[in-house]
């Protein structure tokens, strides 16, 4: 059956009732706000090129999950108290990302990404510090630290990342302020009246509070020479041919344990008190490029074009 056209003005009528219709469902209680877009960040989508094993941003979330954004679904947990409310380390990200309270931590299944392949392994991640003395793992006369992030627990130690507080318990100055180690270790002692001391590269800085730090370790593989690699802001700060970094001065001899992937904690000996974000596991070793790449791309700020 052969209908009239609509007039002009009939159309603007059903037009300004579909409006009206539309702006009420709006406004209804139960009806969901609309996600808003999220901003393209230069070091995110360089992070997720570089193909990780995981990535964690740590930003805020309602629920108990960690989500790992690198598309491996190798979510974490969160345990105790935790807030989002610092500010991202990354330039133009309106995000809050974490801050642990000195008991709480995010625990990942273990997966034998997180450890040492044939390409080797290397961890990133950003650490800020609200207060530079701290409660350690060690006794009043020795230096207190704290197992920031690592993978192991007893008879399963492979590797994690530690800080030294800037006063003993005592309040005397300690014999390694602020010291940020990446260290890797046996899975245990390799026999009676023997230690299971770990290679390690450190750096050892006048550190400021509340000032993001970018962290990355890069771990050989098994091999002549090799050893452990720390970054500080883009930069190399020790590793091979330093003794203290060759596995081989420890006779270390890396394998995979069952222990999982803990952030803000190795083996809940010790707990980190501040922000965590954006931390990346890689199951190879970054360059040096690919490291200094990703430390400018989260601090500069993008060029504006000239219209």
């Amino acid at each position: 059956m052969l209908t009239q056209p609509l007039t002009r003005r009939e159309m603007l009528a059903i037009t300004a009732q579909l409006g009206l219709a539309a702006w009420v469902a709006a406004q209804s209680p139960e009806r969901a706000p609309l996600p808003m877009p999220v901003p393209s960040l230069p070091y995110v989508e360089h992070v997720l090129s570089l193909k990780p094993a995981g990535y964690w941003r740590l930003t805020g979330t309602k629920g108990t999950t960690a989500e790992d954004i690198s598309g491996h679904k190798r979510d974490g947990v969160f345990h105790g108290r935790r807030s989002f409310d610092l500010p991202s380390p990354l330039v133009g990200d309106a995000e809050r990302v974490l801050a642990l309270d000195g008991k709480s931590y995010v625990e990942i299944p273990d997966h034998k990404v997180f450890s040492m392949s044939h390409k080797g392994l290397t961890v990133e991640a950003w650490l800020r510090l609200p207060d530079l003395d701290f409660p350690g793992q060690t006794g009043a006369i020795d230096d207190p630290y704290v197992h920031w992030l690592g993978k192991g627990e007893k008879d399963k130690f492979e590797w994690g990342f530690r800080i030294y507080s800037k006063h003993k318990k005592n309040g005397q100055l300690s014999g390694r302020p602020n010291r940020i180690s990446a260290y890797i270790w046996n899975p245990k002692s390799l026999g009676p009246g023997r230690s299971n001391e770990g290679a390690g590269a450190y750096f050892e800085d006048e550190l400021k509070l509340n000032e993001w730090i970018h962290v990355v370790a890069v771990y050989d593989p098994p091999g002549p020479g090799a050893g452990v690699r720390i970054y500080r802001d883009g930069e190399l700060r020790k590793g091979p041919p330093d003794k203290g970094t060759l596995y081989s001065t420890f006779e270390i001899k890396p394998e995979h344990g069952a222990a999982p992937l803990r952030l803000g904690t190795r083996d809940c000996g010790s707990f980190l008190i501040g922000g965590l974000s954006d931390v990346a596991i890689y199951p190879r070793m970054l360059s040096a490029a690919e490291i200094k790449e990703n430390h400018r791309l989260a601090t500069q700020k993008p060029h504006r074009k000239r219209g």
